[in-house]
């Protein structure tokens, strides 16, 4: 895994993500979705669905409908728990403020490229074939990645998955609103699976692992990397005996009171998930032990 902060809440009447798209979001051509997609599958009811035309499909098992809106996928609905946080941070403009210290993070960890290719490396057999990366946000690994992929992505915020739309027009990239919970898409339908960020604060990390390996066809690999679930201990504050001074920057300046809850309250068994959800998995030190990545192969493999 940036737009107003003026958004309604949840309990207040909160517009779709389609109407948010329509009024927030620069429009793109209503073509650029009607391109070769991977075998798509309803969240709901887990039947298949038809393929796409400009309005987008709906499911003839529960009738739900998947709009397009303006050249990206709709597929999810009202977002709560943590996925609801974490959009309206990655929707506002404070992530676009907080976006400065995370690259200053990765360039003291190999570079923007070098920490990043820390990761990609788990990828760099692909020659070909279909990627899913779940969370592209706008787009950071597509350029690091082979030409000769199909890539698709998700992500559950609207405004940089729309960057990501406008940022590579010349990629033929298939993007979706969606859930890491509910992948909206069939049964090893992707050579690979990647993830890069965010993964600590899914609403539910095992469930999303189990998505992202049950779309990895047998034999292929899922790749999941994000910093320690514990990093904010590693502050200013907390290095210097006053944590409080973390929860005060945090708070009033980076991720505030919100997101900064649920950082300081989040708790992830990296190792006990990763083995929940994938077979053999293996567990790489990244970012100079500041973050980690999984690696592993769909349990459908066996």
């Amino acid at each position: 895994m940036a737009g107003s902060e003026a958004k309604k809440s949840r309990s207040g009447g909160r517009q779709s993500p389609a109407s948010l798209l329509r009024e927030t979001i620069p429009s793109a051509p209503r073509s650029n979705i009607l391109r070769p997609t991977p075998p798509l599958r309803c969240v709901d009811c887990h039947a298949p669905l038809s393929t796409l035309n400009e309005n987008g499909t709906t499911c003839t098992g529960c009738k739900r409908a998947y709009p397009v809106c303006d050249g990206l996928w709709i597929a999810q609905g009202e977002l709560t728990g943590k996925n609801r946080i974490a959009a309206d941070f990655y929707n506002s403009e404070r992530w676009l403020r907080f976006r400065p210290w995370e690259q200053l993070f990765l360039k003291t960890l190999g570079g923007l490229p070098g920490a990043r290719m820390q990761i990609l490396r788990h990828l760099r057999h692909l020659r070909g074939g279909r990627l899913l990366e779940v969370g592209i946000g706008d787009g950071e690994n597509v350029t690091l990645l082979p030409r000769a992929l199909q890539i698709v992505g998700i992500d559950i915020a609207e405004r940089p998955l729309a960057a990501c739309r406008d940022r590579y027009p010349e990629r033929s990239l298939f993007l979706a609103l969606a859930e890491g919970e509910c992948i909206p898409f069939a049964d090893g339908a992707f050579d690979a699976v990647l993830s890069v960020g965010g993964f600590n604060f899914y609403s539910d990390p095992q469930k999303a692992l189990m998505e992202m390996a049950r779309v990895t066809r047998p034999g292929g690999r899922v790749v999941v990397a994000d910093e320690l679930p514990d990093l904010f201990e590693w502050g200013w504050g907390h290095l210097l005996g006053f944590p409080r001074l973390d929860d005060w920057l945090m708070r009033r300046f980076w991720l505030g009171p919100e997101f900064t809850d649920m950082v300081i309250n989040s708790r992830l068994d990296v190792r006990t998930v990763a083995h929940s959800a994938l077979r053999q998995p293996k567990i790489y030190s990244i970012w100079r032990g500041l973050g980690y990545c999984i690696v592993g192969m769909p349990p459908h493999d066996e």
